[in-house]
């Protein structure tokens, strides 16, 4: 008598670990960032992976580049075409018709993202919790990405930072 197989029902993947195990083999669907960073320092930036049902899991990172990097990250699981869109809307100020978010090429919001944690390390600014799941909707930095230099801090704060240094400096020598 031949015994019968039995099939184990799969378990269903929580959306943290979709995202540290498969967000990488999802294709990049699209990369958005404020059409306003560059006047500003602080840079919005969306990376939008679509799944095969349609849907988008989501990475938001939001960077300053004038002074603190790389501050806060997050991620959205498995969002419709219609909540994708009203997240683009959240951090879309209505200040004026200038103030949108503009689709942008992996490779820019990849520089971008990557140059802020490095620029907030030599700052001392430690990277939120919370990148340690949504560094996996980037591709990891290994080199592959196009190299864009980006211009991290701003004359007044590295001013102010060769001041604080010295001043520092001067307290150790008391």
């Amino acid at each position: 008598m031949a015994k019968k197989k039995t099939i184990q029902p799969q378990r269903q993947l929580s959306p943290n670990e979709y995202i540290r195990t498969k967000a990488r083999e999802l294709p990049i669907y699209k990369c958005y960032i404020n059409s306003y960073w560059l006047e500003t320092g602080l840079t919005n930036i969306i990376i939008a992976r679509q799944h095969k049902n349609g849907n988008f899991t989501l990475g938001f990172y939001f960077v300053d580049t004038y002074y603190q990097g790389l501050f806060q990250s997050g991620t959205h699981f498995n969002y419709t075409k219609d909540e994708l869109e009203e997240f683009i809307g959240l951090l879309t100020p209505k200040i004026s018709e200038k103030h949108i978010l503009v689709e942008i090429a992996y490779s820019l919001a990849h520089n971008i993202i990557y140059g802020g944690i490095a620029f907030a390390k030599k700052n001392g600014f430690k990277i939120n919790k919370e990148f340690e799941i949504s560094k996996y909707i980037l591709e990891e930095d290994d080199g592959k990405i196009e190299y864009i230099e980006i211009e991290f801090g701003k004359s007044e704060f590295r001013e102010k930072e060769k001041e604080r240094v010295i001043l520092e400096r001067i307290k150790n020598i008391k």
